[in-house]
């Protein structure tokens, strides 16, 4: 899920690769490194992808053509799945995919996704530091005194 909140879509495979049996947390920094390997899939990637489908380059993939490789293909999907998908993207009368304009709209919601996953980010850091400023208050909201800093020691790792 955080990885598709920063614009990736993993596939399960992908997932295994960093979260293993032996895993069991992953920090901030970890995560990062994650992101940095596993980038987003580009307009142009993705039209290279479908045009491998569409032999006849012409633009569209037929439902059936769609359905058959998301539910026999790499991780397969359910029919809900498939629908879901369909449902959101743009069919002619006909029931072909213009995929350049599934592009567009897969790219588009990547980018929104981004965008709210860092002003939730933003949003969170400012309430992190308005609840944890420098006048802690209990529940009821009563100051309570101020304890004296402890000295900060730096160490190489700083």
């Amino acid at each position: 899920s955080v990885l598709q909140q920063a614009g990736r879509n993993p596939s399960q495979k992908t997932v295994n690769k960093y979260w293993t049996s032996q895993t069991t947390t992953l920090n901030f920094d970890d995560f990062c490194t994650i992101l940095k390997k596993e980038k987003p899939a580009t307009k142009p990637e993705l039209l290279e992808a479908f045009g491998k489908i569409d032999t006849d380059n012409t633009g569209y993939i037929s439902h059936d053509e769609l359905y058959k490789i998301l539910t026999t293909r790499g991780e397969k999907m359910t029919l809900d799945e498939v629908s879901a998908i369909t449902k959101q993207a743009d069919f002619n009368c006909g029931g072909k995919l213009d995929y350049n304009k599934f592009c567009d709209l897969y790219v588009t919601t990547s980018e929104q996704c981004c965008k709210t996953a860092r002003e939730k980010l933003e949003v969170d850091s400012r309430w992190r530091q308005q609840q944890f400023g420098s006048q802690p208050e209990t529940s009821e909201g009563i100051t309570l005194p101020m304890s004296k800093p402890s000295p900060r020691i730096p160490r190489k790792t700083d």
